[in-house]
């Protein structure tokens, strides 16, 4: 992995700064405060994304701000990548919101987890090395603040080696210790329930059986009360066979009951009818005789006359009508000329040529209206005469319609009334023959009635029989229901008995499997405890063995470049701590001067580096290592070896942040720093 360029927004003391990476030895100098360790937190956020407690966003947004961003540009092999991370102020605190990566030439957008994921994958970091907040592989090989490394080497030896563990990778025989341990211990917890559940087996063995005992009588009871259900069921049946068999012969008695009732009802009726007959025989009698004494006379014709008599009306009524308009008309005439003359006498200028009209011409006009009026008055008085004649002649026509519809009605009664004595007649010769059907059927139906009282007697036994096979059957069903309620007794008690008989044997199978699975665990614990966790710890020191051997052999190495002091040696122990000596004689790390405890930390540090690199073959991050102030302390002569420590180590791109001059004259590219008003602007 190579860095190309970085590009701050609103980050720190960053307004908008972009700083471009060159290959080798690259310092990034600047006084303290400057704003140097802010590209190194930058990158590492950009790549990781915020890490509680480590790298918090109100710790990078710049203050007053509502937003920020870091994107960086890299490499890895041939590809080109960039990344970029968004900064966002929110309430209560800062969070970091969707960003993108560029790869192949394509953007694509990715939530915050998303490039962590796609970074770790890039990079070939081991996912069991990776935890929520750390990246350890990328602290221990890349980037490791000088004072972290310093707390590594003084905190407690089991920290230090439980970090150790992780990077080199043998933490799992740890964890496997460890969970083994939990194992064990539950398996104990185990043990002690098994042993529990199954300590009354043979109190379940011994109730088992005594149940099978049981279930063995209940058994033989039930096969001795076959036979007597099935000789109760027998007598039941039989004696419901000569119940169903009386029934019917009741059903018989009942249905001749019933037919005798009915031919009663018949006789009655037809008794009643007879005599209904004979009383309307005796008034039918009289109705004809009083029909046959009146003189019943037709007479036709009338209608035809009646008609006759109208067309006559209507002929009339035509001229009536005629004469009334003409009349009408000769009134209106007569009243027009009148007017004609009343206008004529007011008359003194003509309208149409406005001359003086003259009185002989005025009295010539009243004279011919006069005669005229005198001519209409003749003529009305003739046509209302003819007027009185046709309304005399219109009344005696209608005088003779009212008579002559009078006989009509008088025929249409003389009509009826000969029809009415014609049905008589019928009906009363209909009667007859009735009285002679009814005189048949009374003498069946009396013949019928007396076969059936005859039928009728045979049956009069039945009243007393019935009730006595009744009360036999229900005794033998009363001792059918005690034997059911017996066998149900022993087969529900059989049945109760299977049931826990079943249930019994489950127990048992199942306590007896519980031995045996504390059998197992015996073993197993035993097995664990004996040879797998034994085997787990000489697994765990051969590996950190081998390891300690390559990491001892670096850290004497850089030590020594570092220190030009033949007095003045450092190695590992076995738990790899710092042991010093000097002059012979061993001293404690706090009793160092401030270069040799900075010499002391960066010289583990680089061979931390190197180890981890080798141990984890395809990790991409072995091309860069970043330096943070990694020259606390040091004397101008440890400066100068700084230079041959960085030549030995061979790697494409170091980035060294520093405040010593010193360090400018074997770096390969110089990138200077000025912080002005909280602002840091790269200055060339």
């Amino acid at each position: 992995m190579k860095l190309h360029k970085i590009c701050l927004e609103n980050i720190r003391s960053y307004i908008s700064e972009e700083i471009v990476f060159p290959d080798g030895k690259v310092l990034l100098w600047g006084n303290i405060g400057s704003g140097k360790s802010s590209i190194l937190y930058g990158i590492d956020f950009v790549l990781f994304g915020l890490q509680r407690a480590e790298l918090a966003g109100a710790s990078l947004l710049r203050n007053g701000t509502e937003e920020g961003s870091v994107e960086l540009f890299f490499s890895l092999g041939d590809q080109e990548y960039a990344i970029k991370r968004v900064l966002k102020r929110t309430k209560n605190t800062v969070v970091q919101d969707a960003g993108h990566i560029i790869r192949n030439g394509v953007k694509e957008e990715k939530t915050a987890l998303e490039l962590k994921q796609i970074v770790l994958e890039l990079l070939h970091y081991p996912r069991d090395l990776i935890t929520k907040n750390k990246t350890l592989i990328y602290r221990y090989t890349v980037y490791t603040p000088q004072e972290e490394m310093k707390t590594i080497l003084l905190g407690p030896k089991e920290e230090r080696l439980d970090t150790l563990r992780k990077v080199f990778g043998v933490d799992k025989y740890k964890r496997i210790k460890e969970n083994t341990k939990i194992l064990i211990s539950e398996f104990k917890e185990r043990k002690k329930i098994y042993e529990g559940a199954s300590m009354d087996l043979p109190e379940k063995v011994f109730e088992k059986e005594k149940k099978e005992l049981e279930k063995k009588e209940f058994g033989q009871k039930f096969s001795a009360i076959l036979p007597l259900l099935e000789d109760a069921e027998k007598n039941v049946r039989k004696k419901k066979d000569d119940i169903i068999l009386l029934e019917g012969k009741k059903e018989e008695f009942s249905q001749l009951e019933k037919e005798l009732a009915l031919c009663n009802l018949r006789l009655n009726h037809l008794f009643s009818e007879k005599e209904q007959i004979r009383e309307k025989e005796t008034l039918l009698t009289k109705e004809i005789e009083l029909l046959e004494q009146e003189k019943l006379e037709l007479h036709e014709g009338t209608k035809e006359l009646v008609k006759e008599l109208d067309m006559h009306i209507n002929e009339k009524e035509k001229e009536l009508r005629e004469i009334l308009n003409k009349i009408q008309e000769l009134k209106t005439r007569k009243m027009h000329s009148l007017h004609i003359q009343q206008k004529i006498e007011s008359l003194h200028t003509c309208p149409t040529c406005f001359q003086e009209v003259s009185l002989v011409y005025k009295q010539k006009i009243i004279d011919t209206s006069l005669l005229e009026v005198s001519n209409f008055d003749t003529d009305i008085k003739t046509f209302e005469e003819k007027q009185g004649l046709s309304e005399v002649e219109i009344k005696k026509f209608r005088l003779e319609i009212e008579g002559l519809k009078k006989k009509e009605q008088e025929f249409v009664l003389v009509q009826l009334k000969l029809q009415h004595l014609t049905k008589k007649k019928e009906e009363f010769s209909s009667l007859q023959k009735r009285t002679i059907e009814l005189s048949t059927y009374l003498l069946e139906s009396g013949i019928q009635k007396a076969e059936l009282e005859k039928k009728q007697g045979s049956f009069a036994a039945l009243d007393t029989l019935y009730p006595s096979l009744q009360q036999e059957l229900q005794l033998a069903e009363e001792k059918l229901q005690k034997i059911h309620l017996e066998k149900t007794h022993i087969d529900v008690s059989q049945k109760h008995i299977s049931l826990l008989l079943n249930h019994l044997e489950q127990e048992i199978q199942k306590k007896i499997l519980l031995r045996e699975k504390k059998e197992d665990l015996n073993k197993t614990q035993f097995w664990l405890s004996d040879y797998f966790v034994p085997l787990m710890e000489a697994m765990e020191k051969n590996v950190l063995f081998k390891v300690h051997g390559e990491f001892n052999a670096l850290f004497e190495k850089w030590f020594t470049i570092l220190i030009d002091n033949q007095t003045l040696s450092m190695c590992l122990d076995d738990e790899y701590s710092p042991k010093i000596q000097q002059n012979g004689y061993d001293i404690e790390y706090e009793f160092l001067s401030g270069g040799e405890k900075t010499a002391g930390a960066l010289a583990y540090r680089l061979a931390l580096n190197q180890v981890i690199n080798n141990l984890h073959v395809g990790i991409k991050t072995e091309d860069l290592l970043i330096l943070d102030e990694p020259t606390d302390g040091f004397s101008h002569e440890q400066l100068d070896r700084l230079k041959i420590l960085m030549d030995e180590l061979r790697i494409p791109q170091i980035i060294l942040v520093s405040h010593e001059p010193q360090i400018e004259c074997f770096a390969d590219h110089i990138i200077r720093f000025e912080k002005r008003d909280h602002i840091t602007k790269v200055i060339s």
